[in-house]
Formats: structure tokens, C-alpha cells, sequence
């Protein structure tokens, strides 16, 4: 289902320049949210889907999320899973620190990575592992460490790091997003209640607003930031995921249910929007 409107959420260590907390719960309990601060991520253990923006992406242990200011975004898990999950957050806010102070020419790596955070970013583990690292020594900083120059050494990481994918596409933004064209907004929705029909088609989602399939492929990618097809698929993946997870259905059932007509199609797009085959994505839960 699209999430409810994000709420604002006002963050206790907002004023105080750079906050790192480590937290361990049965499952993750995320909701959909936004604030100012830059957020960084870092996934110990459990998995779910991760919301971000328009976009849905599986998330696993050592994974490091970035989040921009005022990104609606959620973590979510399967609830009835208690195999436990842990995970460390960093916050802090850019404009605190004033523009002269990133338009300095050293910063000019880990500033174009904040210009473009409002997207959100997902780094895989063995990228992030030194940044793991970082946040561990600022949550746990002596006298010695200086939490500001650690988040910098973080940051330029992450700046210079190539492995990452960047979970919405580049004309996504923030204040667009909050401003959903309504059109837009009654596709989504009839979509997101029909997306497992495996006779769904672009064709008659178009005809629905009355527009042909070549007019409507246009306005969907130029509003979405996606292709139809794309967001059909994260949709139906990210339906597989939660299933796999949260059953024991086999694969082929799986793959019939939400919406795939064959399973190698199935397979394929699994593949391509998580990075592994599904069998591959239900061991790995159950083994952290």
C-alpha cells in the first residue's frame, strides 16, 4: 500500500550536532517519517523492505542506508518474525555547519553526496564496512576522538565510494514528491491493489485516465521518476519478499501469487531489483 502521509519527527539529538545510537528489538518497527537531520543506517542484523521515497528495496545485515533532510522513508519487517534485529543510526544536519563551511574546496566530494542524498542511497557490505567502523568509535568516543572529524572521515567514504545505488532516480525530489500529481496519485493506488492480477497491463491503466499506451508511458516516467513496468515489478518483488520471509511457500507459489505469470520471469526480475534469486534471499534471513 502507498504509506499515509510521512509525519515529521522531531529528534532529540537535532541540536547537538552529531547523535549515534545503536538499537536491538525483536523486528524493526520504523514508521514512515521524514526530518531534517541526514540520517546513515546501518543494518547488524534483520531484514525487511526498505520505503524510501518512491522507491522499495530489500534490506539486510550490513547494509548502510543514507537518507537526505526531509526523505519520507521506513525500514519495515515481517512482525510476526522475532529473530531479532539491530541496527545503528547516525544524525546530523549539513546547514548547522554553514555554507562557507562545505563550499570549501576539501569538501567538495562529500558535498555533491549531500546535494544528492534527497534520493537516498544504499551502500552493500563490503563498501561499508569501514564506515561501520566510524560509527562505532562515534558512538563509543573517548576524550581522544573528535565525533566531528569522525563524521567527516565518514562522509568523504562514502563520497568517494562507487559500489552504492541510489534508490531513486536522479529528477526525484523532495519537494516535488510531497506535491503528487493527482492523476498520478489514483494510478498508484489503483496499481498498488491490483499489482498481483498477472493480466494487469500498462494498456489498461491508461485507458482508465483516458490516454493511449505511448502517452501514458510518458506521463508515468515523468512523473514517477520510473518506467510502469519497473514500479510493477518492485511492487510485485517487494510483495515476494515479505512472503518469503514471513512462510513457507515454495518459490513457484510465490512467484504465481504476486502476479508473475512465469516463474524464470519471476527469477529474473527477482534477481534484478535484489541482487540474488529469491531462494538465495530466504536463506540468507533465516541464517542471521
Amino acid at each position: 500500500m502507498i504509506p499515509d502521509p510521512p509525519q515529521l519527527e522531531a529528534l532529540s539529538g537535532g541540536q547537538i550536532g552529531v547523535k549515534v545510537s545503536t538499537f536491538s528489538k525483536p523486528s524493526v518497527d520504523s514508521h514512515w517519517h521524514f526530518h531534517p537531520e541526514v540520517e546513515v543506517v546501518w543494518i547488524e542484523k534483520g531484514r525487511g523492505l526498505l520505503h524510501s521515497g518512491r522507491a522499495m528495496r530489500p534490506y539486510g545485515p550490513g547494509d548502510l542506508v543514507l537518507t537526505g533532510s526531509n526523505l519520507p522513508h521506513a525500514f519495515t519487517s515481517d512482525p510476526s518474525n522475532k529473530s531479532g534485529a539491530k541496527w545503528t543510526v547516525l544524525h546530523f544536519r549539513p546547514l548547522a555547519w554553514g555554507e562557507n563551511f562545505w563550499a570549501l574546496p576539501e569538501n567538495r566530494p562529500t558535498r555533491l553526496l549531500l546535494d544528492q542524498a534527497e534520493r537516498g542511497a544504499i551502500f552493500p557490505k563490503y563498501s561499508a564496512n569501514n564506515c561501520y567502523e566510524i560509527l562505532r568509535r562515534m558512538e563509543n568516543r573517548t576524550k581522544m576522538d573528535a565525533p566531528i572529524a569522525l563524521l567527516l572521515d565518514l562522509l568523504h567514504s562514502l563520497a568517494i565510494t562507487t559500489s552504492h545505488e541510489w534508490l531513486n532516480t536522479p529528477n526525484f525530489s523532495v519537494k516535488k514528491a510531497a506535491h503528487i500529481d493527482s492523476r498520478l496519485e489514483s494510478v498508484l493506488r489503483k496499481i498498488e491493489t491490483r499489482f498481483t492480477e498477472s493480466n494487469l497491463t500498462q494498456a489498461e491503466i491508461a485507458k482508465g485516465i483516458g490516454m493511449s499506451p505511448q502517452a501514458f508511458s510518458r506521463f508515468f516516467k515523468n512523473k514517477s521518476g520510473r518506467h510502469f513496468h519497473r514500479h510493477l515489478n518492485e511492487l510485485r518483488v517487494a510483495r515476494a519478499c515479505s512472503i518469503l520471509i514471513g512462510s513457507r511457500k515454495s518459490v513457484t507459489e510465490i512467484a504465481y501469487a504476486v502476479g508473475f505469470s512465469n516463474l524464470s520471469n519471476f527469477n529474473r526480475r527477482f534477481r534484478e531489483i535484489t541482487g540474488m534469486p529469491p531462494t538465495a534471499f530466504r536463506s540468507n534471513f533465516y541464517k542471521d
